[in-house]
Order: structure tokens, then C-alpha cells, then sequence
């Protein structure tokens, strides 16, 4: 696995469900705002790269694993790191840290994307290879 980023955010009250816990759905939020984060700090700027050449990363799947529930308030760390990269998709493993203990993992993810051009799949070595050798130095 590649360099990872931090993304540092907390949970707030909207993020919540009745009883006061992180609403599950809103960690896919985070994944991706740290996966942004991600490929801006590697030179893959998502609006400025990739989209700026018509290429976007589609979700394919999304998972989390919940160890630890977070609360309003809680300040969260997370860490993103590009899993692996083949010529058609990309995978990212994300790790949200529990505000008591930063050794403490409360959450674990993964997306897998496609690159797609014009609403079609491609593969990234042929149609963009600098970017995909971009990727390939952090896998």
C-alpha cells in the first residue's frame, strides 16, 4: 500500500442518528472527502486533474466495518491510502481513528473504483498514462 494522507474532521450533531451515534451512512461522506484529499497531496487533483480531462472515478462498491461508535463532538482523524491501481480501477482502504485513543481504530473502509471517460470505462495506461503512472508511483 501507498503513502497515506489525514483527513481531520468531526462528527456532527446532522451526521447522528436519534440515539446520538454516527449515522453509518455518513462515513462514506468522509471516505470521500479523505480520498479528495488523497489525490490532491499526490498530484491527482480530482477537479483540477482528473476531471479537467473528463475522467472521473466511479464508485464500484463501498464498505465499512464499525468497532467503536462516535458521538457528536468526537474529533476524528482519518487515514486514506491508495490500496491498488490496475489500468481500469483503483482501491482505497480508509482507517478512522477513535478520538480517546488514537491507536483505536472505530472504523474501517474500502472503495473500489472504475475510471470512466464519457460515461464508459477506460483504461487509464492507454487513454491517460501519465496519470496512471501518477498512480502507480503511491500503489
Amino acid at each position: 500500500m501507498g503513502r497515506s494522507s489525514r483527513w481531520h474532521g468531526w462528527v456532527r450533531w446532522a451526521e447522528c442518528d436519534a440515539a446520538g451515534i454516527i449515522y453509518h451512512a455518513r462515513v462514506f461522506d468522509w471516505f470521500s472527502e479523505g480520498r479528495i484529499q488523497w489525490l490532491r497531496e499526490h498530484d491527482l487533483d480530482y477537479y483540477e486533474v482528473l476531471r479537467g480531462q473528463g475522467l472521473e472515478m466511479l464508485v464500484k462498491t463501498a464498505e465499512a466495518s464499525f468497532h467503536h461508535s462516535l458521538r457528536p463532538g468526537d474529533v476524528i482523524e482519518l487515514d486514506i491510502a491508495l490500496e491498488w491501481v490496475t489500468p481500469t480501477r483503483a482501491a482505497f482502504r480508509y482507517q478512522v481513528f477513535h478520538p480517546e485513543n488514537p491507536d483505536l481504530v472505530a472504523i474501517e473502509g474500502r472503495t473500489e473504483h472504475s475510471f470512466v471517460v464519457d460515461g464508459r470505462a477506460r483504461r487509464l495506461d492507454r487513454r491517460f498514462p501519465e496519470i496512471f503512472e501518477q498512480f502507480c508511483r503511491w500503489s
